[in-house]
């Protein structure tokens, strides 16, 4: 049985990875190929929390909010301008947008229902675990939303 954070997190990798397919976009809660090589250079990390649950019962249609954090390192070594690094952060917020409004049903599926998917704050800091250093910027968002388990 996947949990709520699983189901959001994988949509929102999929959806960024086709907006940076050059970028390496990893998930917290997905495994990868076991042969799968993580670099130090430009990357994306997505994170997905239960940030509450507002009623207290395990039925269908659970009401549940969802925090989403998406963070894009981007490496000095790969682009020294700046440059990347704006554009690789446009291409995230891109990917993100079309979730507001009824575009949030993409989010929809193996027992999710998305009500609502309302973008936060960004925090930008240097990213000093990237090679000859660099930047990340966070993007964050809050997910209202359904879960109905399913029977295993």
């Amino acid at each position: 049985m996947m949990e709520p954070e699983e189901i959001v997190e994988a949509r929102v990798v999929a959806l960024i990875a086709a907006a940076l397919p050059s970028v390496q976009v990893v998930g917290a809660l997905a495994p990868v190929a076991e042969d799968t090589k993580f670099t130090d250079d430009t990357s994306v990390s997505v994170f997905v929390d239960l940030a509450e649950q507002t009623l207290d019962f395990t039925g269908p249609n659970v009401p549940l909010v969802l925090s989403v954090r998406a963070t894009v390192h981007f490496a000095n070594a790969d682009e020294a301008t700046g440059a990347g690094f704006r554009d690789a952060c446009r291409a995230l917020r891109a990917a993100l947008l079309p979730l507001l409004g009824d575009g949030c049903a993409a989010l929809d599926g193996d027992g999710f229902s998305c009500d609502a998917f309302v973008l936060n704050s960004t925090a930008t800091t240097f990213d000093a675990d990237a090679e000859l250093g660099g930047m990340a910027k966070t993007y964050t968002a809050t997910v209202n939303g359904r879960y109905t388990p399913k029977e295993q």
